[in-house]
């Protein structure tokens, strides 16, 4: 994909989970409102509702306004007008906060004409907004006003209690989640850029491998096709019978070839598609056993000894890991001269294939897992596709497992695989 493109793509992917976020906090944000906005109308009629249930025995009693003995009998935030029996306003105790701060009385009207504010209803003053509701004392409530000593009869009485209370936790609840919301965008942010950067950079890095892999397959594709196109030509245009047989041996060899390599690209391709491999019960030892009695049978200017001591048994495709042991010793067998002695070990989850050939030195180590690598100063003597090891360690990584190799030049190499076993015994 080109850079312009992935830039888009991170940008777009970015900006919709900046997006996404920045949405749930504003419902959250919403639904906080919400709460807070009924837990203060709540508080508000719960005290309008007290106050009904207390019209008895007010309606039944004479009350004394002396100075502030009014508003302090009031809640926080509250006001109370009283009304005569012709919706006069007689008396208005002005609401105030615990800190002595008085606040802004609502808009009631006057006179208050009848059955207004029958049932709880809100107004807004110039600093908040209030519940309001009227009630109706009967015939019998007086009140004594400041400045008199003879009690004035009066009917209604209007109590309203302030949303103010619930506005200042709103405004407290919007710069919480103002700083909330974002510390979360940012933190969203910084983590969904290194969650995309490390997803596009894994799949830049997996387009880079597949085209060095199709560029490396087309290649080592690329000479057994030309010889058998070689000597197809040749044939045909020589006339000669007797080039026939060899050249129908030469097509048939660079085929075989072709084919090989086909299936180890298949091989490698099912291993990066992450292909479940089948897991049963397998013997290592055993199976170790048998690659060296059969390469044994047919090296007999080897000498191929076999340390096991113990079983080793793991979960596994007994068939892969029959390969990537075949694989190892086989490799030893044609990177070493004729008579180089060759050690396998099975100790514990380890096996181990040792030679004493000339080495590698440390930059080819380091890269003879790679696919198609081949040694320079090996391609000319020894033939392969230079895909043993990789599918090797495709299958021993698909295992759970790992293999590794250390090597040192004049004193050979030593090829470890390292396997979760089921059981396995010492002999350490």
């Amino acid at each position: 994909m080109p850079r312009k493109g992935i830039r888009a793509v991170r940008g777009r992917m970015l900006f919709g989970l900046i997006s996404l976020t920045l949405l749930a906090m504003a419902i959250i944000d919403v639904a906080a409102l919400f709460v807070v906005d009924l837990y203060a109308l709540n508080r508000v009629e719960r005290t309008l509702t007290e106050v009904q249930r207390s019209l008895p025995i007010i309606g039944n009693r004479t009350i004394n306004v002396d100075g502030l003995t009014l508003e302090q009998q009031l809640p926080e935030g509250f006001v109370a007008a009283v009304v005569a029996q012709d919706g006069h306003v007689l008396t208005i105790a002005k609401p105030y906060l615990l800190s002595g701060e008085t606040i802004t009385a609502p808009p009631i009207p006057d006179p208050v004409p009848v059955g207004w504010a029958a049932q709880p209803i809100t107004l807004s003053s110039s600093d908040t907004r209030f519940r309001v509701q009227t009630f109706d004392l009967g015939a019998n409530a007086a009140i004594i006003l400041p400045g008199t000593t003879t009690p004035v009869r009066f009917r209604y009485v209007v109590v309203g209690g302030s949303l103010g209370p619930g506005e200042d936790a709103v405004q407290q609840l919007l710069v919480f989640e103002l700083i909330a919301t974002s510390a979360a965008v940012l933190a969203v942010t910084v983590f969904g850029a290194h969650v995309l950067n490390r997803a596009l950079r894994e799949q830049r890095d997996m387009e880079t491998r597949l085209l060095s892999f199709v560029a490396a397959a087309s290649h080592e594709l690329r000479t057994p096709l030309t010889t058998i196109r070689g000597w197809a030509e040749l044939q045909r245009v020589s006339g000669e019978p007797e080039l026939a047989a060899k050249a129908l041996s030469r097509i048939e060899k660079e085929a075989n070839r072709m084919n090989l390599l086909v299936d180890q690209l298949l091989e490698l391709s099912r291993l990066d598609l992450n292909r479940t491999i089948r897991r049963e019960p397998v013997d290592v030892r055993r199976i170790t056993a048998e690659i060296v009695a059969d390469s044994s049978a047919l090296l007999t200017n080897r000498s191929i000894t076999l340390d096991a001591p113990a079983e080793m048994i793991v979960n596994g495709d007994e068939t892969l890991l029959r390969h990537v042991l075949a694989n190892l010793i086989s490799n030893a067998v044609r990177h070493t001269p004729d008579g180089t002695p060759i050690t396998i070990s099975v100790h514990g989850n380890r096996v181990s294939v040792a030679d004493e050939g000339p080495g590698m030195p440390p930059e080819t180590a380091a890269r003879v897992f790679e696919r198609f690598y081949r040694a320079e100063n090996r391609a000319s003597d020894v033939g392969g596709s230079g895909l043993g090891l990789a599918i090797a360690r495709g299958i021993v990584q698909a295992h759970g497992g790992e293999i590794t190799v250390t090597t040192q030049l004049g004193k050979g190499s030593t090829f470890t695989v390292e396997l979760p076993t089921v059981s396995s015994s010492s002999g350490k």
